[in-house]
């Protein structure tokens, strides 16, 4: 959010929230044995998280499975079919019934991962689908795996991206959700969905915001009056933060107990991670696209940022485009009275 963007003053007491559909539909996706050896972690967590999410909400859940091959268009071979099918049902089944209060249909389906769920959450209008991170080590964090990043780029749906965890035997109970916010409707979108899950599970709510950095471009070292000018543009830019988060905050129920904090200037992204850290979060709520995201662009720089270092579960949240726009329409589409996110 640039200095300029930022309310001098409290919003309008007639501005409203953008409102987000309750979600109906949870798709939970999961990898079994042969194609993926160390898949179990990353199944229970998927299990574990997605129907934490649907109980919150009272949505429906759906399991899935995709039988990997290479393209969409060759069919599977009968036999190979029949014997995977079996051993992926086998296997689902094993790992659903260690969740005793765990309601969800069943399907598997064969092609490439990626468009095969894409395909199967726009067809049967799944609001959310969840999914584990995968990917490969990259020092301090795991990046994304092929599927789960083509996933949260494509997808219509929102999605819950879950790290490889042991989630036990018991509900996973989140108690402290983060929802940044950006000054824009795109980001509040997320809250009706946030505040309910914390408020199924009595979490805390700890709303976020980065301020903005204020750059000044010189050639040489800034002179006093520069500095005076940088600190005075920051000062601004907190105070006017602070009061939005204070006049969101005020529009808020009683439950769940929700704190605001304000983050230091500079790098937004680096400033997200490192809190999510020090609260010790299980879970955050966020835009998949904030203030400067563009309707031609499904995934903002901040989302992909945090997508990709967090080490615990991330909702992205984005409004259903059943019929994506086209580019003639895009300016009209990402008008934040629309909610678009």
């Amino acid at each position: 959010m640039s200095e300029s963007e930022l309310p001098t003053e409290a919003p309008q007491s007639g501005r409203q929230f953008a409102e987000q559909p309750i979600l109906r539909q949870v798709l939970a996706c999961v990898d079994s044995p042969p194609l993926a050896l160390d898949a179990a972690p990353f199944t229970e967590a998927v299990l574990a998280h997605a129907a934490a999410v649907a109980e919150a909400v009272g949505a429906r859940m759906t399991v899935m499975h995709v039988l990997e091959s290479p393209t969409a268009q060759e069919p599977m071979d009968p036999v190979e079919w029949a014997l995977r099918h079996r051993d992926a049902t086998a296997y689902l089944h094993d790992h659903m019934s260690r969740f005793s209060d765990l309601h969800a249909d069943e399907v598997i389906v064969a092609g490439p991962p990626a468009e095969r769920i894409n395909a199967w959450a726009h067809d049967n209008a799944a609001d959310l689908i969840v999914l584990g991170r995968g990917g490969e080590s990259d020092g301090a964090f795991v990046r994304l795996g092929d599927t789960a990043r083509r996933v949260a780029q494509v997808a219509n749906a929102s999605v819950l991206l879950v790290p490889s965890m042991q989630v036990g035997d018991k509900p996973i109970r989140y108690r402290k959700v983060l929802i940044p916010l950006d000054g824009s409707s795109r980001s509040e979108c997320v809250l009706p969905l946030g505040l309910e899950i914390a408020a199924a599970h009595g979490a805390e709510t700890v709303l976020v915001h980065a301020a903005p950095k204020a750059d000044l471009i010189e050639s040489d070292l800034l002179d006093a009056e520069a500095v005076a000018l940088r600190d005075q543009l920051y000062r601004r830019n907190e105070l006017a933060a602070r009061r939005y988060l204070d006049w969101i905050r005020s529009r808020l129920p009683a439950t769940p107990t929700t704190r605001i904090r304000l983050l230091p200037s500079g790098d937004a992204r680096r400033a997200l991670a490192l809190t999510a850290a020090e609260e010790h979060a299980d879970l955050m709520v966020l835009s998949s696209a904030g203030k400067s995201g563009h309707a031609d662009m499904t995934l903002g720089s901040v989302a992909d940022y945090l997508i990709n270092r967090m080490n615990i579960p991330v909702l992205l949240v984005r409004q259903n485009r059943r019929n994506p726009p086209t580019p003639d329409h895009a300016m009209d589409t990402r008008l934040p009275s629309q909610g678009m996110m």
